[in-house]
């Protein structure tokens, strides 16, 4: 489904929040997204399998030594669109503020290929498992024209109500 202007802001919005990589933020578009499953009486979503995804472009900022994606920058973009993607199927009481897009516990990148300076990437993401306080999601970026796959990031996440403890 193609966004909204309304989730383009939303997502423009909460990513630029962060210092680190605010820029990198405003060149990246959101371009497709499932519908968000509507909420429970207790506002939980059933989210498994929800998909989100972003096109965006190989920067200068983001390239290594031999002008590729640096492992850094795909590290990035794998821990911004993930959180991105939570805070798109949040409520107040399931995955809400203030941690809405939860904290890491655990993230995992396998580089496939290299993404040369310029490359049109698509990054999509999928929610492959979401409990109250528990995320596994899945991060592929890969060429936008091609379909050639240059990362795959695993990333686990915990959220904890306002109320809880850390």
């Amino acid at each position: 489904m193609k966004p909204t202007a309304e989730q383009e802001a939303l997502w423009q919005s909460v990513a630029t929040m962060a210092v680190y990589g605010r820029d990198a933020v405003r060149t990246m578009r959101l371009i497709e997204t499932d519908e968000v499953p509507k909420a429970d009486d207790r506002g939980r979503r059933r989210v498994e399998g929800y998909t989100i995804a972003w096109e965006g472009r190989v920067l200068e900022d983001w390239t290594n030594i031999v002008g590729t994606l640096h492992g850094a920058a795909s590290a990035w973009i794998v821990d911004t669109c993930t959180s991105a993607a939570m805070v798109a199927i949040h409520t107040d009481t399931f995955w809400g503020p203030p941690m809405m897009a939860g904290m890491t516990l655990s993230m995992e990148l396998q580089y496939l290929h290299a993404a040369p300076l310029g490359t049109k990437l698509k990054i999509a993401v999928t929610i492959l498992k979401c409990t109250e306080t528990l995320a596994i999601l899945r991060c592929e970026i890969t060429d936008l024209e091609t379909g050639k796959l240059f990362v795959v990031g695993n990333h686990l996440k915990t959220w904890k109500p306002l109320k809880a403890k850390l």
